[in-house]
């Protein structure tokens, strides 16, 4: 029997616009009434995760940050901080590639220098608190996730580039065609999963894990019943116990109502 179930946001739970299945909450209420856990994992902030799903945020679990923020409603269970010096490394260098908006990302909120206001719009999707900045050195905050943003829609051609001058502590994993995430190495939604499966004494055979990207590759490798996105890329679909439908169709929602049936 499935006790706990986890999900990424973009490009599998969510549709294209970012919106998700209007059926939702009632298979929520339904999963809750049958004890069966439900986690959102994804790239994006924990507050705009939290604030999207309320009023059913205190009874969910979060994996935010892609790995880097752990939580259970509104209580932080555990975050994987990227040292200082690291960070101001990692920043120099990838200010020197033009063109980029760069948002290191922390427990209290996200930042982004002023000259990205234009891009605001963007920012809005994915964090609930985020701030500008004239300077990196303002950050007071511990930064879990240095998110890449490449307005082109083209991310992936700089990914040589950045990692030339990444080091063993740190690794990066593409986030859709826009973004690249910088987490410290041993981050991943993979960890906050095991922690949950810690915490509430839940097996492997006893999860399921919906995703489409490489930033999901860890987290459907920790549950025995792993689903892959049609439109997932092949590393994904590759290692899943099922390939389902696409996410415009909602297909994870689908899934889900068979479990509720099994």
């Amino acid at each position: 029997m499935i006790k706990l179930i986890a999900t990424d946001m973009d490009g599998t739970f969510c549709d294209q616009n970012k919106k998700w299945s209007p059926e939702f909450k009632d298979v929520f209420y339904q999963l809750k009434e049958k004890g069966i856990l439900f986690c959102a994992a994804s790239g994006r902030q924990y507050m705009s995760l939290y604030n999207e799903f309320y009023p059913m945020s205190d009874d969910m679990l979060f994996i935010a940050e892609n790995g880097g923020y752990v939580a259970h409603g509104k209580k932080c269970l555990k975050t994987f901080e990227i040292k200082k010096e690291l960070m101001t490394y990692i920043l120099e260098k990838l200010s020197t590639i033009e063109d980029l908006m760069l948002i290191p990302c922390g427990a209290k909120g996200a930042y982004t220098l002023e000259k990205n206001k234009q891009y605001e719009y963007e920012i809005k999707k994915y964090y609930a608190a985020y701030s500008f900045i004239s300077s990196y050195d303002e950050i007071d905050d511990a930064i879990v996730k240095i998110a890449i943003y490449d307005p082109e829609y083209k991310i992936s051609r700089y990914l040589d580039q950045i990692n030339s001058f990444m080091t063993d502590e740190l690794k990066i994993v593409t986030s859709g065609f826009e973004w690249m995430d910088i987490t410290n190495n041993h981050v991943h939604k993979g960890n906050g999963m095991a922690l949950f499966q810690e915490l509430f004494n839940v097996s492997k055979d006893e999860c399921a894990a919906f995703g489409d990207n490489m930033n999901d590759y860890e987290l459907l490798t920790s549950v025995t019943y792993s689903y892959a996105m049609e439109n997932a890329v092949q590393p994904i679909k590759d290692i899943a116990y099922e390939v389902i439908g696409h996410h415009n169709d909602y297909a994870v929602i689908t899934k889900i109502k068979e479990i509720l049936n099994q």
